[in-house]
């Protein structure tokens, strides 16, 4: 069964998104709103909201929101698609791994259902978090020693592009620093850009331009 994945890097409830969400979510009866990467707001996380009130716009009939902190890893299962809200990455993929989440994820994958990672949820679906040191500087490690993510793609995502350009000069070499770490391919997607995954097929959706492929080959390598 080809992966059915899309990878934004904040915002799900943008028009140009609409087309590409009612189709991951088309016949899918639940879906569930994973909290866990911020750690103290939780539901109230504004993402997760806005994720949210998208899926339920699209036709979702119920959509809810999932914590690994509180609830068990294998009652994920039970949704037909699930959103990855964003926050500190490194706490998200530690408590994936820490409750089998990880496993849960793998098969939901597998099996054809459908994934939409945002910001820290987008980088644990990919090869490394490695990109989060080199351009959010901030972001705390919480003992987190472990940094290769989830390798349900065959590339590190590296979102917010727009506002590492703005804040460092020297973004590409930055970015060549990061395709070393992470030891795979580098896909850069400002704050108003999503990749949609489907099986090979991996297509640029953007405000403003039209749907547009990726070719992984034309990529610099490692």
């Amino acid at each position: 069964m080809r992966s059915r994945l899309f990878l934004i890097s904040s915002n799900l409830a943008q028009p140009h998104f609409t087309a590409a969400v009612s189709n991951l979510a088309r016949g899918a009866e639940r879906a569930a709103v994973v909290t866990t990467a911020e750690p103290k707001l939780k539901e109230r996380n504004r993402n997760a909201v806005l994720a949210r009130d998208t899926l339920l716009a699209v036709g979702v009939p119920a959509v809810e929101f999932f914590d690994f902190d509180t609830q068990p890893s294998a009652g994920l299962a039970a949704f037909d698609l699930v959103y990855l809200a964003g926050g500190n990455p490194y706490y998200l993929l530690q408590r994936v791994r820490e409750t089998g989440a990880d496993a849960v994820i793998e098969e939901m994958v597998e099996a054809g259902r459908p994934i939409i990672g945002s910001s820290a949820g987008a980088l644990l679906l990919g090869r490394s978090l490695n990109t989060v040191p080199i351009f959010e500087t901030s972001v705390p490690k919480l003992g987190c020693k472990d940094t290769d993510a989830l390798r349900l793609m065959p590339f590190t995502v590296l979102p917010h592009t727009n506002r590492w350009k703005a804040r460092f000069v020297d973004y590409a070499a930055r970015v060549a620093t990061a395709r070393v770490l992470c030891r795979s391919k580098i896909l850069e997607i400002t704050d108003d850009e999503g990749l949609l995954i489907d099986g090979d097929t991996i297509t640029r959706i953007g405000s403003t331009f039209p749907p547009s492929p990726v070719e992984l080959s034309a990529q610099p390598s490692a």
